[in-house]
């Protein structure tokens, strides 16, 4: 074999094994995250399920819905981070419960136990009462 060709053989390969660990080292690694879990109750009686109740996370995008027995997960939780749980009727209202001083460790499943939320159904608007033919001046089958 040619010395030169044995020389460019291993310039080659020497480059290529310097490249290997950079792209090894490129992989990016998924933040620590657990899980919370829990139940949202209706009423005075704070043992009425709350079903279809959304349960977030404040200033995160994670967001969940009680079952139909009012129970809920929230997965992907920032782990080691100190949140605030919010369970709501009605996102436009103030029917809301919250947990606060949350936080969860790595791989954790945390039970943050009941949520009561004082009204579960939001509140509905006052139905439009039809008037009716007689009053619209319009109507020529009411003369």
């Amino acid at each position: 074999m040619d010395f030169l060709n044995v020389r460019g053989l291993s310039v080659v390969f020497l480059t290529m094994s310097l490249m290997l660990p950079a792209t090894a080292s490129a992989t990016v690694v998924a933040p620590p995250t657990g899980t919370l879990v829990g139940n949202v109750t209706c009423g005075a009686d704070e043992l009425t399920p709350a079903p279809h109740i959304v349960v977030a996370a404040e200033g995160l995008s994670l967001r969940t819905t009680t079952d139909g027995s009012g129970k809920f997960t929230l997965l992907n939780v920032p782990a080691g981070q100190t949140l605030t749980i919010d369970a709501m009727a009605d996102p436009e209202t103030s029917f809301v419960a919250s947990r606060s001083n949350i936080v969860v460790q790595a791989g954790e499943t945390l039970d943050v136990g009941s949520m009561d939320l004082a009204i579960c159904q939001p509140v509905a608007p006052a139905p439009i009462q039809d008037e009716g033919p007689a009053d619209n001046p319009n109507d020529t089958a009411a003369a």
